[in-house]
């Protein structure tokens, strides 16, 4: 993790710094995490590192583990699935709309991420991909033009990103994901509201379904083949 430079809202600094070292598989499900040492690895005092400990608690980051204190939270199967459900809905609508109201420099822009996303896959840049990734769908959403999506789907920004690291991860993913952005991309682009409309859908079933696999096969040893794929 980078140390924090600023001490401008340091307990908000401090939360961003640890849930992007949860999404970059820096900090480990089930790892344990302590005042002591997040304070020594930012470079921080201890009192900041309580506050922001304590909303990373609520807001599901973190979970408490007795009296060991708080660990890294494990992905619940229960949590993606209602999360995807959830999206599924949001990226359906927001795909439709997109496709009836992209303008003339929407193009440029969507092409321009999808390079950038194969360009990180290839590299093997992680948290470039989980960015190229979440500006994909920011971009669609707001091509949707539709204040309620956007602010719904902030409230569960950095849980969406984790839990595309947790896809993103995977090298065999990476392609058929950017081909179907791509795809998503061309029917908005040609107004094609129906058929933009199921790609996105289609996207966010596969990964639900392959992340709802992996959960499963770390639950069963029998499972951990790793050739679940999207």
């Amino acid at each position: 993790m980078k140390k924090i430079q600023t001490e401008k809202n340091l307990p908000e600094l401090i939360y961003d710094s640890v849930v992007n070292a949860i999404v970059e598989g820096l900090l480990k499900p089930g790892e344990r995490v302590t005042q002591e040492s997040l304070a020594e690895r930012l470079d921080v005092s201890r009192l900041p590192v309580s506050q922001a400990m304590q909303r990373l608690r609520d807001d599901g980051f973190l979970s408490s583990v007795g009296r060991r204190g708080l660990m890294v939270s494990v992905l619940d199967e229960n949590f993606v699935a209602q999360l995807y459900e959830f999206r599924c809905g949001i990226d359906l609508i927001s795909a439709g709309l997109a496709a009836q109201r992209a303008d003339a420099g929407a193009r440029k822009r969507g092409e321009d991420i999808i390079d950038d996303g194969y360009a990180a896959g290839k590299a093997h840049d992680l948290p470039a991909l989980i960015d190229a990734d979440m500006r994909f769908h920011g971009f669609i959403y707001e091509l949707a033009g539709n204040t309620f999506i956007l602010d719904s789907m902030e409230a569960h920004w950095n849980h969406v990103r984790r839990v595309m690291g947790d896809i993103l991860i995977v090298e065999k993913n990476q392609k058929q994901i950017w081909e179907e952005h791509a795809a998503i991309l061309d029917a908005v682009l040609a107004g094609d509201v129906r058929n933009a409309e199921t790609l996105a859908r289609q996207h966010v079933e596969t990964a639900s379904k392959w992340l709802q696999q992996e959960i499963q096969g770390c639950r069963d040893p029998l499972k951990r083949s790793g050739n679940a794929t999207l």
